[in-house]
């Protein structure tokens, strides 16, 4: 077998698992300058319910006690917290009442990822995964009647869990799955399967080594009739989903730690004959890698939810440390050089805000969020990682101090190089920055590629029909759109300029992405670089047409200096699409001193403090520290 044959087999078992339903989200449509204004049109921003704002109170109760840098330190969150936690019912924030669970919106849950991303990362970790990838999730979206009765409670009542899909070769190449179920028959019939392989880096797996922390794992396995099957190349490729009490017999795991997120437990596990009964398959025997891939669509969200939670710390340290520190007789946010970057963060966390708003409304929907997942996690973490980078520049050398020893020489214990270390994985976890954008290019541009192929090898109809589409497709991104009520009166007035700068972004886009699969074809895919300058471009016009739905409504209207800051941001997303560059332009744009000197003087005054909103008042658990009462603003 050549090593082409391997390539294409892999395709071929990936494309199965893909969710082939057409696109409706916003993402796609701007892809084929199909800007779907209506999908902002028809939500608002979530309210928050009295049971979600009861339980985040008494969440807020219970991060107080939170020893952050204690926790960094020895690696471990107290067992009474994992305890206290369990009690308040945040293992099952979004399983619902009948099975014991909070059932929280996934918008509420949100917001609870966004409090605790503010405090600390493991503790954030450890809620993620045991129930936006965990058992609970898979299980709500794929179960049956009788799973769910006999799991959900146990997991509402504080069980944790993870999800085992990783392997130590295996990373986004899901086809390549080594763990396999060997199926047990009685009668001629499958009754059970024996679960055999290793799986790697999977979180709230282990505690210490070869003791479990998490009770049950969902477990993606191939299905085999017997373990030479998995050397056999002619053999069928069939994943499964499992269920997989780590109790049972032939569990066992070694934990794995980390330079950050110190006390995340993430594992190796290993199964040896472990015996799952049919019972504990989720869906049927091919459904398995699908599994995967819909529960990551949603989960996938905790993360720039909790970025969200980091990036108003950020501007929370960021604005009282550049108005409080005074360089050549002034505050150093003065300084443009350090005002931009303050700026920039607060751009960032109103428009990141903005995303998840919108991702969360949507979610509460069902609605189609496949890419937008996967856009959120990228800006999220990207961002985060930008700004905390521009906090280490803004505290300059006591960034790089612990946060003890800036305690201990009468400093105010900000944890900047802690907040580094644990940032800096989140573009790699869940599907790295690379390989995310890899895969919405492919699902971006699927229309034009099946049409290039029916162009090709397709029948006299077929070949008819793609030439139209792409007759079509030439059209649209070559004439501006008409609509029946203008996107000015969408957003109103204010931004009409930025509505048309969305739709002239787009159709360059569409035309981009239409010359590029004309090109290229099937050779499209080996294109990564091209292919992340178009998908760049959708991350620059996604979150500008969120921040200006955000901005809009009628809560966010009252904000004070809101249009000034949202005029910042897409001031910003402009110089990008006009330089084609992922990263802000450092360039001398005619008023930019004048701009970015006013707005950080608002932000350092406090104008802009409903940005902190949703996050707790401090970054170290002693009220005592010194300098200022817990929170130093």
């Amino acid at each position: 077998m050549t090593q082409s044959d391997v390539f294409q087999g892999s395709v071929a078992v990936a494309e199965t698992a893909r969710d082939k339903a057409a696109y409706q989200g916003f993402l796609a449509g701007l892809f084929v300058h199909d800007i779907r204004w209506h999908l902002f049109s028809s939500i608002r921003i979530p309210p928050t319910s009295p049971p979600a704002l009861e339980f985040l109170e008494r969440f807020k109760a219970a991060l107080l006690s939170l020893d952050a840098e204690r926790i960094d330190r020895e690696g471990e969150l107290p067992d009474s917290t994992i305890k206290d936690l369990a009690g308040l019912g945040a293992f099952g924030i979004k399983i619902p009442r009948y099975y014991g669970g909070l059932e929280l919106s996934q918008s509420e849950y949100q917001q609870v990822a966004t409090l605790c991303g503010s405090v600390d990362a493991s503790l954030t970790v450890l809620l993620s995964a045991a129930q936006s990838i965990g058992v609970p999730e898979p299980l709500r979206l794929f179960g049956t009647d009788d799973q769910k009765a006999r799991y959900l409670p146990r997991l509402a009542r504080g069980e944790i869990s993870g999800f085992a899909l990783t392997e130590r070769h295996v990373g986004c190449d899901i086809s390549k799955v080594d763990t396999y179920a060997v199926r047990v028959l009685e009668r001629g019939e499958t009754v059970g399967y024996r679960l055999t392989g290793d799986k790697f880096f999977i979180t709230n797996s282990a505690k210490r080594d070869g003791e479990f922390l998490s009770s049950m794992l969902v477990v993606i396995a191939r299905i085999v009739d017997k373990p030479d099957d998995m050397k056999d190349s002619r053999a069928p490729k069939r994943y499964g989903a499992f269920i997989v009490e780590t109790q049972w017999p032939g569990c066992s795991v070694t934990r794995l730690h980390f330079e950050g997120v110190r006390a995340i437990y993430n594992g190796a596990p290993s199964f040896d004959r472990v015996y799952v009964p049919i019972e504990n398959r989720l869906g049927g025997e091919e459904d398995g890698l699908r599994i995967a891939l819909a529960t990551l669509t949603v989960g996938r969200l905790t993360l720039p939810a909790a970025c969200l939670g980091g990036l108003k710390q950020c501007v929370a340290l960021m604005r009282w440390w550049a108005k409080a520190r005074v360089q050549w007789n002034k505050p150093i946010g003065e300084h443009t050089l350090i005002g931009e970057k303050l700026c920039r963060t607060a751009a960032y966390a109103l428009a990141l805000e903005a995303v998840m708003a919108y991702c969360g409304a949507w979610a509460n929907k069902k609605g189609d969020l496949r890419l937008e997942s996967a856009a959120a996690k990228i800006i999220g973490s990207e961002w985060y990682w930008e700004a905390v980078n521009d906090l280490f520049q803004v505290r300059g050398g006591r960034g790089f101090m612990t946060a003890d020893s800036q305690r201990k020489s009468g400093e105010v214990p900000v944890p900047v190089m802690r907040m580094m270390r644990d940032a800096r994985i989140n573009l790699v976890w869940e599907g790295t920055s690379e390989i995310l954008r890899i895969w919405m290019a492919r699902e971006a541009l699927a229309p034009y590629i099946d049409q290039g192929l029916a162009l090709l090898d397709g029948s006299w109809s077929e070949k008819t029909a793609a030439a139209l589409y792409y007759s079509r497709a030439c059209l649209r991104s070559s004439l501006p759109l008409l609509h029946a009520k203008g996107p000015s009166g969408l957003f109103g007035k204010d931004y009409a300029r930025w509505t048309r700068l969305i739709e002239s972004a787009s159709r360059k886009l569409s035309r981009s992405t239409l010359v590029a699969a004309l090109r290229h074809r099937q050779g499209l895919h080996n294109k990564q670089l091209q292919l992340q300058g178009l998908v760049d471009d959708s991350l620059l016009i996604f979150p500008m047409t969120a921040v200006l739905w955000f901005a809009s409504q009628p809560e966010m209207r009252i904000k004070p200096g809101i249009r000034q800051l949202v005029d910042y941001f897409c001031e910003d997303m402009a110089d990008r699409l006009r330089t084609g560059s992922s990263v802000t332009g450092r360039g001398g744009r005619p008023g930019r001193d004048t701009a970015v000197y006013r707005l950080s003087k608002a932000i350092m005054n406090g104008d802009y403090a409903w940005l902190e909103d949703g996050i707790m008042p401090g970054m170290n658990s002693d009220p005592t520290a010194a300098g200022t009462a817990n929170h130093p603003k």
